[in-house]
């Protein structure tokens, strides 16, 4: 799909995995990037911060056994507060939102490295690395899901292939069956709405069909003026110009049920 791009909102998990960091830290630029050091593709957690027995993986599927390394090795890294090694293990979308919560309490500036300000991940209160179980709930070339178990807490996080190594894009909290009915009535107005916009309506208008956006990137923000609703696999994107106007509507259906899919006649990629 043209300019796919997970930026997804930094949300209170309530593991306090709130944000991450890109996969080197010489800057956001994917241009930039570097493939993973050899300190970073080989960290593994503590024997204290994994299960002894291997975890994750759809049998058969190797993208799903390396989405899941990958995610294990930055959780380990995050426990043993080795700063370069959890750094390179995420997209770069994810350090420009950990730089600006940095920012807001004087941690960061703008340029700053993603090892300068990776460490209010395991300094928050809420920060656990001890893992329970990991399912791998999708898988593809390109992005993972993965439904994580820790201590105290759950998961969905999702990972993206970039540059060879796979990454961690964002982490929120999942959501327990018993209390899902009021996320099934928001997916079920995205759904609902999304196949209804057009490129060049209004900032207004859009959030008036879907409801009020997941997150928002700025110019100032330093990405693409944006408006996105995702939840688990849903995720759904709106590109506008300086004015609100849209611009481009990206959404990703590789993970959705096939009764999802029958809702979105629609491109996913529309402009």
């Amino acid at each position: 799909m043209a300019r796919r791009k997970w930026a997804a909102a930094v949300t209170a998990a309530a593991a306090g995995l709130l944000a991450g960091c890109s996969g080197d830290s010489t800057g956001d630029d994917p241009e930039s990037l570097a493939d993973a050091s050899s300190s970073t593709a080989t960290a593994t957690p503590s024997p204290a911060d994994s299960p002894s027995e291997p975890v994750g993986g759809t049998p058969g599927s190797r993208a799903g056994e390396e989405a899941t390394a990958s995610y294990t090795a930055w959780l380990g890294a995050l426990a043993r507060g080795d700063a370069e090694a959890a750094c390179s293990h995420h997209a770069p979308e994810f350090t420009i939102e950990l730089r600006q919560r940095a920012i807001l309490v004087d941690r960061a500036e703008l340029g700053d490295p993603c090892s300068a300000f990776v460490a209010l991940l395991w300094e928050d209160p809420a920060f656990e690395s001890e893992i329970v179980d990991i399912a791998v709930t999708q898988a593809t070339e390109e992005d993972a899901l993965l439904a994580v178990t820790l201590a105290r807490s759950a998961q969905t996080v999702r990972m993206v292939h970039h540059r060879a190594q796979w990454r961690v894009l964002d982490t929120s909290p999942r959501v327990a069956a018993d209390d899902d009915a009021p996320a099934g009535a928001e997916v079920d107005r995205w759904l609902d709405a999304w196949c209804d916009l057009d490129p060049g309506m209004g900032q207004e208008e859009i959030v008036g069909l879907m409801g009020p956006p997941s997150g928002e990137y700025t110019v100032a923000d330093g990405g693409e003026p944006q408006l996105w609703w995702a939840l688990d696999q849903y995720d759904f994107r709106v590109y506008l110009d300086a004015d609100g106007t849209v611009l481009e509507l990206v959404g990703d259906y590789d993970a959705l049920t096939v009764d999802d899919r029958d809702q979105l006649p629609c491109p996913e990629l529309r402009s």
